[in-house]
């Protein structure tokens, strides 16, 4: 077969804009504890990462509205670290092989320890909330961390954009309200069928059982983060703002094991544009457990908060991710109409062990498109472009990382390019909010100012590759095989698929 890179300049069709990459760097992280002489100055004192779950993304990605810098927050074992890495090294971006793209190694990135995050056990995901990303530019700008174990204990952080708070240990930060313990819900010990000593200590491990655990923020309520714990089939809503910000307000049980949680993206406009970006309306959670997405409402009391249920796949063959993102319509990059689909909406991405990207509207609960096929090997992380919402970020158990099209069902304008090693995760720096001045119409303003996008992606080796993304029109593009316009029936997907209350 192939490889991706080798169709990375097909398929541009009329009105199809691109994502070129001005900048991909390779930055070496300084994660302590092994010796320079053994692996080199080079390396620093680095130690390779720990592995976590197989889907598992410990990466979190700053907003930076200047496109200069990527700085981004990283774990291994229970700790947190802040690495912070200049784009100016890699504006040169030249083909390798099979036209995949070639990063350059840089050294000049700078890695700081997050002193006041230390979890008991191996960190599994993290997830970031950017007042910068939503389109607030007043204030100091502080962003909030979330990294969560594999026993569910999440903790948030609140960290300054310049990084100069990292030193500071967990009982000053929560003095100062700067850290926030959240625990998980526990089922009580005696809960089974049987009030028996044997009975309560089977309720008891099976709760405590550890594996993969996720969070997630609401753009619209940034304090409302939400919990998601495979083995234990839960998921914790918590209000930090609340009386007591370390109890859930919500716990629901999930039907499957959940391997991605996110909140429904609300900052678009909505159907006929009956919301507006400042609307404060409890969000939605979409939960890829097994190989089914599902939509939680956590104000919703009847079956037990699950508000919709819709499987997309084969059995045995499950969701690994899911993303979330508000639609531009026929002029989001793809420049496809596609049916059930209109400017404002909410979109919800999910993909697994099937290689195939399904794209959903939140409001109408639908599938609008399906992208099979999309890499070799089963996807383990997804993002969708904020710069460019048609287009989206893909990485699996191979060493690759694609950007392709899913409104077209190809690459259309993308690019590729691989790392050294396994991908331990995958992130995107949250879009500006609001308008921006750009001259490619629909495009929203990335995490790198207006139609950039700043993904990267944090491999096994200890590197970090952070990639620059600029949207650009079609007509701006050259070596590109040109196609004629998608009509309107030919595009893939659009039933509802099996849906179950």
């Amino acid at each position: 077969m192939a490889a991706i890179g080798s169709k990375r300049k097909r398929f541009l069709g009329d009105g199809n804009d691109a994502m070129q990459v001005t900048s991909l760097v390779k930055s070496p992280l300084a994660l302590p504890g092994c010796d320079p002489a053994d692996y080199g100055e080079r390396y620093f004192d680095r130690v390779n990462p720990s592995p976590a779950s197989m889907f598992s993304s410990r990466l979190a990605v700053q907003t930076d509205t200047s496109g200069e810098r990527c700085v981004a927050f990283v774990a291994t074992s229970g700790g947190l670290w802040r690495h912070d890495v200049s784009f100016a090294g890699g504006t040169d971006v030249r083909e390798g092989k099979e036209a995949m793209l070639k990063p350059t190694e840089v050294t000049d990135g700078r890695t700081a320890r997050v002193a006041r995050v230390a979890h008991r056990s191996e960190i599994q995901s993290l997830a970031m909330y950017d007042p910068r990303g939503v389109g607030d530019l007043d204030g100091a700008g502080d962003v909030r961390v979330a990294s969560v174990d594999s026993h569910g204990r999440c903790v948030i952080s609140f960290i300054k954009r310049d990084g100069s708070d990292c030193d500071a240990t967990a009982e000053n930060a929560s003095k100062e309200g700067r850290m926030i313990d959240l625990t998980p819900w526990r089922a009580p010990i005696g809960s089974g069928s049987s009030s028996s000593p044997s009975s309560s200590s089977a309720s008891r491990s099976a709760w405590f059982v550890p594996g993969w655990a996720g969070a997630a923020f609401d753009k619209t309520n940034p304090d409302a983060v939400a919990i998601a714990r495979h083995f234990a089939k839960t998921l914790d809503v918590f209000d930090t703002a609340g009386a007591d910000p370390t109890k859930p307000t919500r716990t629901m049980h999930t039907l499957l094991c959940p391997h991605s949680v996110t909140w429904v993206d609300r900052t678009g406009l909505g159907a006929g544009g009956d919301r507006t970006r400042d609307d404060k309306t409890p969000g939605m959670l979409a939960v890829a457990e097994g190989n089914q997405l599902a939509l939680y409402d956590p104000r919703m009391g009847e079956k037990g908060g699950c508000a919709r249920r819709m499987t997309l796949c084969n059995r045995g063959q499950p969701l690994y991710a899911a993303a979330c993102g508000v639609s531009q319509g026929n002029a989001g990059g793809g420049a496809v109409a596609l049916p059930n689909l209109r400017a404002g909406e909410p979109l919800v991405a999910a993909a697994g062990a099937e290689r195939c990207v399904h794209v959903l509207n939140a409001d109408r609960w639908s599938v609008v498109k399906r992208w099979p096929a999309a890499i070799k090997f089963e996807i383990t992380l997804l993002q969708l472009s904020a710069a460019s919402p048609d287009h989206c970020y893909l990485a699996g158990l191979d060493y690759e990382m694609v950007c392709g099209c899913w409104s077209r069902g190809a690459l259309a304008g993308g690019f590729a390019f691989r790392g050294d090693s396994r991908w331990l995760g995958m992130a995107r720096a949250d879009g500006t909010g609001g308008g921006g001045s750009f001259n490619v119409p629909g495009s929203s303003p990335g995490g790198g100012g207006p139609g950039v996008d700043i993904v990267a992606g944090y491999a096994e080796s200890g590197n970090l590759f952070a990639a620059r993304v600029n949207r650009i029109a079609a007509s701006e593009k050259s070596g590109y095989e040109k196609l004629g316009p998608i009509l309107p029936g030919s595009f893939t997907g659009g039933d509802d698929g099996e849906e179950r209350e």
